[in-house]
């Protein structure tokens, strides 16, 4: 079957891009926040910061399904508009990162573990960049799995 969106490839992808940016905002901000404030070696409100990614997915799938979706919007569609906007924010908050470790002054904790080579190059701004857009790129597919499966709408 042969199905016409009620939606056009700019208005999809502009909603993508416009979502990515406002995920990669809030991660940032409550990074920052979250990183410099409220850190210490075990804590569990940390871990907030990777919920965002599936709260901003949600809310960028039934803002979209909402008012541009209007018959058909299958599965396949909805994964790629979840995980392209989990991907796009993954990708700049990694970069935001990078910059705030590399060039703008954000301390690594690196003195809460052993001072050795091998620790110094774990807790580089490339390497903490690196790590944190392979951590939201694996959660941003498993939530974008997920989601996907109550954004579809058949007609």
């Amino acid at each position: 079957m042969i199905f016409n969106p009620t939606y056009t490839g700019k208005q999809y992808w502009s909603t993508i891009i416009i979502a990515g940016l406002l995920l990669s905002v809030l991660l940032s901000v409550a990074y920052v926040i979250f990183y410099e404030r409220l850190y210490v070696e075990y804590s569990y409100l940390f871990s907030i910061i990777y919920l965002i990614p599936f709260v901003v997915q949600s809310i960028t799938l039934a803002f979209f399904k909402n008012k541009f979706v209007w018959s058909e919007f299958s599965y396949r569609q909805a994964f790629l508009m979840s995980f392209m906007t989990g991907i796009f924010g993954a990708l700049v908050f990694s970069g935001v990162i990078y910059l705030l470790y590399a060039y703008f002054g954000m301390e690594s904790r690196m003195g809460l573990y052993q001072n050795g080579r091998m620790m110094r190059e774990l807790f580089s701004p490339k390497a903490t960049a690196v790590s944190l857009l392979i951590i939201n790129v694996i959660l941003s597919l498993v939530y974008s799995l997920i989601i996907s499966i109550f954004a579809r709408k058949k007609d």
